[in-house]
């Protein structure tokens, strides 16, 4: 892996001219960066489950807390928290949307501290953020509410827009996507552009290295697994199969069942983990 710290950062701006442009009110960003902390949570409840799969075997997958993925993830959350887990939840669910409102924000107007080159792509991908982020704030709204979640609820989804003329090309041009997020978060994590969001005055000496290595090693375990998810989908909307899609989950398992079985677990659970560490420090040294 090739990572040119040099070509990330840039020119640095004026200090007095970027700290009169913030991304997003400073309450709403405060709130984010609890929720950033959280979304990385949701990637270490991941690396738990994957490690716990490539340890008991599949089977112990089964169950709604056993899948490696967002939902498994804050089923454990739920599971282990009883009452308080459900406010846990629904804290979290809330610092998770102000997060995203500052990305949807910046996405749009943001950014104005970088340089030109650089802020069309940031702002992509603060939008591609927001989604995601948003998908596992509706996570853990919905089990803080009903103190379990819906796993068919997506499969059941799906069929139904297969029903549609429509629905396949739409579930492809989904997987498309999914694939085209994988070029994008390869880039960022081998020229490690990451490193331009944050505020240089925070990171200094380990800070940096830290970041410098769990923001690389993370960002390309999320894109090898989010190409293969994309692979998935891409195929389902070809050969007319609803219920090949999957997330997170059968993603690691395909590539388990291809490549070194179990120890496929473990290596992209050791990477979940590093985004988490990462993401503790997007949330401290993100720029406003």
């Amino acid at each position: 892996m090739s990572i040119v710290p040099a070509s990330v950062v840039g020119a640095p701006l004026d200090r007095s001219e970027s700290d009169e442009v913030r991304d997003a009110p400073a309450w709403v960003e405060a709130i984010g960066r609890v929720g950033l902390v959280a979304y990385g949570l949701v990637h270490l409840g991941i690396a738990v489950l994957a490690i716990r799969i490539a340890a008991l075997g599949p089977r112990s997958g089964h169950g709604e807390d056993g899948h490696a993925d967002p939902r498994g993830a804050v089923a454990l959350v739920a599971a282990g928290g009883g009452f308080f887990g459900r406010w846990l939840l629904g804290a979290a669910a809330v610092a998770l949307v102000a997060f995203a409102f500052w990305q949807l924000r910046a996405a749009a107007v943001g950014f104005c501290w970088a340089s030109p080159e650089e802020r069309w792509r940031k702002r992509l991908g603060a939008a591609a953020k927001a989604l995601g982020v948003l998908s596992v704030a509706y996570l853990a709204a919905e089990f803080a509410v009903r103190l379990q979640g819906r796993r068919n609820a997506f499969q059941d989804t799906i069929r139904e827009v297969f029903t549609y003329s429509a629905g396949r090309w739409a579930v492809g041009i989904a997987g498309l996507i999914a694939i085209g997020m994988f070029f994008s978060m390869t880039y960022t994590g081998v020229r490690a552009t990451f490193m331009g969001d944050f505020v240089p005055e925070k990171l200094h000496g380990h800070r940096w290295r830290l970041t410098l290595i769990t923001g690389s090693v993370g960002n390309l375990t999320r894109a090898v697994v989010f190409c293969v998810v994309g692979i998935l989908t891409l195929g389902a909307a070809i050969n007319n199969a609803p219920d090949a899609i999957g997330g997170v989950d059968v993603a690691l398992r395909t590539m388990a069942s291809h490549t070194v079985g179990a120890a496929m677990f473990v290596i992209t659970g050791l990477g979940f983990a590093a985004y988490f560490v990462y993401c503790c420090m997007d949330a401290y040294a993100r720029h406003p």
